[in-house]
């Protein structure tokens, strides 16, 4: 039986949830007393420190598109916090074509709070195949549907008034400040590691969340997005489905200064040795290690020079690049520790033209590179080192946000593993574990190196490199 592409597309849970988060309520009483040798006493009795609370709420508005399956688009919504019910979409009979936008706005209850958003993918399922999508997708069974790679979504600021319901069909006109653009898969690694959201993006630095005396969403910025299953996917995803979480959570301002990230499993800091800003980090990695293991790397534009417009002093010829150590010839071993080196880059950047050289799919511009590194006997031996556009490589993704100051690399193991291309392919099989031995940065010229650099203010040195993280779990 043969069965149409526009036929039998599923997703069996989309879940949209707000997380919660407290400083909950403590009393206490304290006397003071003064005495001194005669007999004459004062008190101050019975005085009692309240802590405050942080509340938060997550108003969701969705508008989901399915043609005639839903007469032409319809929208729902709500508020997650203590006491409603969870936020969820759940779509079924999902095909190409489809479509769904929407907000998450924000409501903090009495302090000031800085708010980060997480994700996971919790299901990626084949459910069996149809005649049709055998014919093009050899994959079966749990974890092998191809759902979460063809959805393609953008994060991105939107005002508080922004309306899903009122707009016509997302465009790229619709989406200023973009945090992030890529597959579901890439997206939900991204938000694996915590992504810190700002309530004004404005404004330079990161901006805590205004607290109100009550419940109220029409303060700072809401986190949009964007899912669309394009028209040139096909029989590949016919019964596939997907599942997902969306966690917010929210931490005071007072005694913070929002640097703490929740959900990653390490983070790694350069050394603040320079800089406008001469107590600061130039890079911040935020590591999650799985089996797709996700690092974002965020610059400081004020430690560089002065905000988002110095970093890359050289445009034409600036790299940002993670060394990664896989446990499959040992963590920290004499050689060649460094087995992969994943990096963004201009056109021009040595590894991104090397890459582009070797490229199969004809990459060009700006972009990943990717490079395994065997052989040699001897710790910065260049033996059988290949640089590989990201476009080439299954399972490797490199982004540089439009202002270049965050960079997020995404690697999914089994699928970099089972990739029949040199020299990917010498990986044999997923790590178990991994150790990120640096992130590193630099622009060329007059660049992050130069000392001092005529276009940032006579600045100091910056440290450019960052400290290990030690070994990770996948």
């Amino acid at each position: 039986m043969t069965r149409d592409s526009n036929q039998l597309y599923s997703l069996s849970r989309r879940r949209m949830l707000a997380g919660l988060g407290a400083v909950g309520l403590a009393s206490a009483g304290a006397g003071l007393g003064t005495s001194a040798y005669f007999s004459d006493e004062e008190s101050f009795e019975n005085n009692t420190l309240t802590a405050g609370e942080l509340d938060l709420s997550v108003q969701a508005n969705v508008y989901e598109y399915q043609g005639a399956a839903n007469g032409g688009g319809q929208s729902f919504g709500g508020v997650q916090n203590g006491q409603a019910p969870t936020v969820a979409q759940q779509l079924a009979d999902v095909k190409p074509g489809d479509y769904s936008w929407g907000a998450f706005c924000f409501s903090i209850v009495d302090n000031p709070g800085y708010i980060w958003a997480g994700g996971e993918l919790a299901e990626n399922d084949e459910n069996g195949q149809t005649e049709p999508e055998m014919a093009v997708d050899s994959t079966t069974g749990a974890g092998n549907g191809e759902l979460a790679d063809a959805a393609e979504v953008t994060l991105f600021y939107a005002d508080p008034s922004f309306d899903p319901g009122a707009q016509s069909r997302p465009s790229e006109s619709s989406f200023s400040d973009v945090l992030f653009e890529g597959t579901l898969r890439e997206t939900l690694a991204y938000l694996g590691t915590g992504v810190p959201l700002d309530a004004d993006p404005s404004a330079v630095g990161r901006q805590a969340f205004t607290g109100t005396p009550e419940e109220s969403f029409g303060e700072d910025v809401c986190l949009a997005f964007a899912w669309e299953v394009p028209t040139s996917v096909g029989n590949e995803i016919q019964g596939d489905s997907v599942e997902f979480d969306i966690t917010f959570l929210a931490q005071q301002e007072r005694h913070n200064d929002g640097s703490q990230v929740p959900f990653a499993d390490a983070v790694v800091t350069s050394d603040p040795t320079g800089g406008v800003r001469e107590t600061g980090s130039w890079l911040t990695a935020y590591i999650n290690a799985g089996p797709t293991t996700a690092i974002t790397v965020h610059l400081d534009g004020e430690v560089y020079g002065n905000g988002a417009t110095e970093w890359p002093s050289n445009p034409n010829s600036y790299t940002m690049e993670v060394n990664i150590d896989v446990d499959n010839d040992g963590v920290d071993e004499a050689a060649n520790d460094d087995d992969f080196r994943v990096n963004y880059g201009s056109a021009a950047a040595g590894s991104r033209s090397a890459a582009i050289a070797n490229s199969s799919s004809g990459a060009s511009g700006p972009g990943g590179a990717i490079r395994r590194n065997v052989g040699g006997t001897a710790s910065g031996d260049a033996a059988n080192r290949v640089d590989i556009a990201a476009e080439d490589v299954p399972g490797f993704t490199a982004y540089e946000s439009p202002d270049q100051l965050t960079y997020v690399f995404i690697l999914d193991w089994s699928q970099i593993a089972a990739d029949g291309d040199a020299p990917t392919a010498q990986l044999g099989s997923a790590p178990d574990a991994i150790q990120v031995n640096e992130v590193f940065g630099g622009d060329g010229g007059e660049g992050v190196a130069a000392v001092p650099n005529s276009s940032n203010d006579g600045r100091g040195g910056i440290d450019n490199v960052t400290d290990p993280s030690g070994t990770l779990t996948l």
